[in-house]
């Protein structure tokens, strides 16, 4: 694989201008356009921050402006508005109006010239290897290979990832490492017009601060166009030469900042909120300018618009500060009251038994807030979920007061039966829909007192109760998933608070929520310390950490700066319910080796596509007789080529420990169940063993190893991506079929992390008692849901790299066929008929157990 060397020279960026013209676009099966009638011109070279309230459609827009909207060759028609806007409607059931265009040329003519990042880092990785990742949008574009590494050295250099090895994997690289990545898969395609849409969301402060520095070097080098969408702009706000505030309009031409429909994503029903209440509503540019006349506008209500000032530009009245709400209690939210009700005991804290943090000591008080903060990777999650009894401890322990472990099974939360841990402690996972099991929001909040042992009636009026207090009454009968995404999040954690829990932990409540959504989930934060709820906050958010005044606690990687100045010494030293430092493992700091795929240089030599074929190819023929002979003799032959090339017996059978259980168990089955014929060597009832049930056992367990052995060891190590390319060049399936699976591949390791996430849930909210098989089918379900919202972000991500295009596509890498390929596939097919030609010589040959 080639290796990052000296970096060359990136041909300069020929930026481009990209103009809406009255553009709008609804998402299928949505009543409502998320955008509409968008009139916008931003010229070659400028910086624009695209700002408005969640749900303006700022997502819809930036993929509009990639291309990716709208119909392709096939139509399903046109509608005509009452207004006379005709409007086309593609062959996926969205509606397009008016047009995007990209230095005059229609978006989707202009294959390449716009790269879009997206918020997730991990939604944008299609390949396992970091170099293959930024290599994929100019294969697309059938760059030359030589070309090819060029744009992927220079463009890693660009971004500050110089000197990452090209085969690292993706799963060693932080968060802040993978958005740079996805960054230098967009500038590897020398885009005209560089669309960003909230890239930093998902980071923590030494995240952003990467993300930032390298779109400044890479505009101050290039000039690119570039239109940002992030809440936060105080980061950004150097970059930016224009800021244009987006809001939405009545068609008598009263403007607001209320969004219309929701953002890219969302699946909204029509009873959402601002979804369509009054109407079809324009899009709308309420101001348009520099930062200094934007921002410094005293016409302008940027809370009522729900847009975050920069700090530069901060009005008093705008500054966050701790914010206090009616009936709270008296005393400091960083500082709870009376007994803790939850405390650890010297805790150790990771996953698969590695521990990432040791020696901790917390205490948490009724009534207190306490933010865990920390890098990317620093073990926050892991931290979290050990307090909820969610995931088991390293070692020390978890334990929970006497008042708060009163009638259940000890001390220590995760001993605890699920039911027993909802009305405790509850947890708000940072995906919401991790946590929905009902068909609507009712059920959704009635299912923890129900699980709690409070009979129906008394758990309808607390689930009404509490959907009144979060606002979200209106939608009771309404299918969770139709919610938007801040009513998602409020239905979690009204969810969570209905089977009245003693300590509640929520991740990342305020994750991608404008100021207004902010302000809302903060207020609710706050009030419920009244109840006398210990609230702990896993978070990136200082202002969130501001506004709660909540106690902090920081796990900070060995040797590192403190981020958040924490007042407190390491958590061993501090007092119980101090504020303190939970030292944790470097986060990240992993070099590899470049992985071979198969133990024998011979056959990690080979072709993959061709060693597949050999592995099929040595296994399927011995199918056609059942004898002890053929078999035997296969296996023997196996063994002995398999340590000419460098794999000893033993790690044979340790590669391939399966059917070395399976063979003995199905030659059982057959020894007292399978034909009889000779001699009767034992018999009680059905079972039976004969002269014949013994051969054939023996015949049906050789049989098993002599086609599982070079079927496994063929196979085993191949990299996904090599075979991918081999598929693609050497039996030339179609791209679109190769790589789109590999991206599932991808999305089968995220899709597992999700398996594990809808599991912790269930156990949190009261199900994980059921019986595995009766908790397996809506489990399921709940999966497929998330496969397809991620199936859906990575195909939009393939597409921003140009894949799927009519025009052909280059292969950063040659996956070439030598003289040794056809070698062993001969080979390969040589041993079954060696083997079967004995049986028949010898007259032992049985076609099929006859």
């Amino acid at each position: 694989m080639p290796e990052s060397s000296a970096t060359p020279a990136i041909t300069p960026f020929q930026n481009a201008a990209l103009r809406f013209e009255h553009w709008g676009y609804r998402h299928a099966s949505r009543k409502h356009f998320s955008v509409r009638g968008l009139d916008l011109n931003i010229e070659a070279g400028q910086r624009v921050l695209l700002l408005g309230a969640s749900g303006i459609g700022k997502s819809t827009i930036l993929e509009g402006g990639a291309g990716l909207l709208g119909s392709g060759e096939y139509v399903q028609g046109t509608e005509t508005a009452d207004d006379g806007t005709v409007a086309v409607v593609d062959a996926e059931g969205g509606a397009t109006e008016g047009r995007v265009l990209v230095d005059d040329v229609p978006v989707r003519e202009a294959r390449g010239r716009v790269g879009l990042v997206l918020q997730d880092p991990d939604a944008q990785a299609v390949f396992q290897r970091l170099g293959d990742n930024v290599a994929f949008g100019p294969e697309n574009l059938n760059v030359e290979r030589d070309e090819i590494w060029k744009r992927v050295d220079s463009s890693l250099a660009a971004v500050g990832l110089k000197g990452l090895q090209l085969h690292r994997s993706i799963t060693h690289l932080s968060g802040g490492q993978m958005q740079r990545l996805a960054l230098a898969g967009a500038l590897a395609m020398r885009p005209g017009v560089l669309l960003l849409d909230e890239p930093t969301a998902n980071l923590d402060p030494d995240g952003v601060t990467q993300v930032v520095g390298a779109v400044r070097d890479v505009l101050d080098e290039f000039h690119s166009t570039m239109v940002l969408v992030e809440h936060r702009a105080e980061p950004w706000i150097d970059l930016i030469d224009r800021v244009v505030v987006l809001g939405s309009a009545e068609d008598d031409g009263e403007t607001g900042g209320k969004g219309g429909s929701e953002n890219n994503g969302e699946n909204r029903g029509e009873g959402s909120e601002n979804n369509g209440e009054n109407g079809e509503r324009r899009t709308v540019i309420v101001a348009d300018g520099t930062p200094d006349e934007v921002f410094n506008d005293p016409n302008l209500d940027f809370a009522q618009l729900g847009i975050w000032v920069p700090e530069r530009y901060m009005r008093d009245e705008y500054r966050i500060a701790p914010i206090h709400v009616d009936g709270e209690p008296d005393y400091p939210a960083r500082e709870g009251t009376g007994e803790p009700v939850l405390h650890t005991h010297d805790l150790a804290i990771g996953r698969n038994g590695t521990a990432v943090a040791t020696g901790i000591d917390l205490a948490f008080k009724q009534g207190q807030i306490t933010a865990v903060v920390g890098a990317n990777g620093a073990g926050k999650s892991t931290l979290s979920l050990t307090l909820a009894g969610l995931l088991e401890p390293v070692s020390g322990d978890v334990e929970a007061s006497r008042s708060l472990a009163e009638g259940a099974r000890g001390t220590h939360p995760s001993s605890w039966k699920s039911t027993e841990l909802a009305s405790r402690i509850s947890y708000v996972f940072q995906n919401p829909e991790h946590q929905f099991v009902k068909g609507s929001v009712l059920e959704e909040v009635m299912l923890g007192p129900l699980r709690t042992g409070v009979d129906e009636q008394q758990a309808k009026e607390r689930a009404l109760g509490l959907l009144e207090r979060f606002n979200l009454l209106r939608y009771a009968n309404a299918n969770p998933y139709t919610l938007s995404g801040g009513e998602k999040r409020r239905l979690t954690v009204a969810s969570a608070l209905a089977a009245a829990p003693r300590v509640l932990i929520l991740d990342e409540p305020t994750f991608g929520q404008d100021r207004n959504t902010w302000m809302q989930m903060v207020e609710l934060i706050q009030s419920l310390r009244s109840d006398g709820v210990s609230i702990i906050v896993v978070t990136h958010d200082r202002e969130l950490v501001t506004a709660l005044d909540a106690r902090v606690v920081e796990l900070l990687p060995e040797n590192a700066a403190l981020e958040w100045n924490v007042p407190g010494e390491k958590t061993g030293d501090a007092s119980p319910c101090g504020d303190g430092v939970i030292p944790v493992s470097q986060v990240n700091t992993r070099d590899e080796r470049e992985r071979q795929s198969s133990r024998s240089p011979f056959l990690a030599s080979l072709n993959p596509a061709y060693r597949l074929i050999g592995g099929f190819l040595a296994a399927l023929p011995m199918l056609l007789s059942l004898d002890w002979l053929s078999s035997g003799s296969m296996l023997v032959m196996e063994f002995i080529i398999l340590m000419a090339i460098g794999i000893m017996p033993w790690q044979t059978v340790k590669s391939t420990w399966p059917v070395f259980i399976g063979a003995p168990c199905s030659a059982l089955a057959v020894l007292l169940y399978g034909k009889s014929g000779g001699n009767l060597w034992w018999q009680w009832g059905l079972m039976h063993v004969t002269d014949r049930s013994a051969e054939l056992a023996l015949a049906t367990a050789l049989r098993i190893l002599a086609i599982g052995i070079p079927a496994i060891i063929a196979v085993l190590g191949i990299d996904s991506t090599d075979l991918a390319d081999s598929f693609s060049q050497i039996l030339h399936l179609p791209d679109r079929f190769v790589y789109g699976g590999l991206a599932g591949m991808r999305l089968f390791s995220v899709l597992q992390d999700d398996w594990a996430a809808l599991t912790a849930s269930r156990r949190s909210r009261g199900l994980g008692d059921d019986s595995k098989i009766r908790a397996f089918f809506p489990q399921t379900f709940a999966l497929l849901v998330l496969s397809i919202r991620r199936s859906t972000t990575l195909a939009t991500a393939m597409e921003a790299r140009g894949f799927g295009g009519t025009g052909p596509r280059s292969h950063a890498r040659v996956s070439t066929v030598h003289t040794r390929d056809k070698v062993f596939l001969v080979a390969c097919l040589a041993l079954p008929l060696i083997s079967l030609s004995l049986a028949l010589a010898f007259g032992t040959f049985s076609f099929f157990g006859n």
